[in-house]
């Protein structure tokens, strides 16, 4: 444990909650594992993030109350970035946990920061599809 706590501090993953004793996720850990990948620039721990994202996103799913539900035409810029739907889906689950109600401000606030945050989008390029507006094409 101690190996594997110095380890996430050298590659750059300080503040991820510790992994679940049994490899199975509560409400508890989620919620920190959902702040933790909502807020953390990930780019130097793809790894355990990308095992955050599968152990959030599966109790997500198996919760019965949290309930995550998409329209696309709600979220234009998933059209264009495919990839934001992990995050989007973390961010409206992380809203109902601690809030009950999404704020869509909160929630596009928080994407930027993700975007801002990660080496997989270009942030000047994705901006523009995360405001209230598409922006203008001509």
């Amino acid at each position: 444990m101690l190996l594997t706590s110095l380890l996430t501090l050298w590659c750059g993953c300080a503040g991820v909650p510790d992994w679940p004793a049994d490899g199975k996720a509560d409400a508890v850990w989620v919620e920190q594992a959902l702040e933790w990948r909502l807020h953390a620039a990930t780019g130097r721990c793809e790894e355990t993030a990308k095992a955050v994202d599968a152990l959030t996103l599966e109790w997500i799913s198996e919760s019965p109350k949290i309930v995550v539900r998409i329209q696309t035409q709600e979220w234009p810029f998933l059209k264009f970035y495919s990839g934001l739907k992990t995050p989007l889906i973390q961010a409206l689950a992380l809203v109902q946990m601690q809030q009950g109600e999404t704020a869509r401000g909160d929630v596009l606030r928080t994407m930027r920061r993700v975007v801002r945050r990660s080496s997989n989008w270009s942030y000047r390029r994705v901006r523009p599809y995360l405001r209230d507006r598409l922006p203008q094409t001509s």
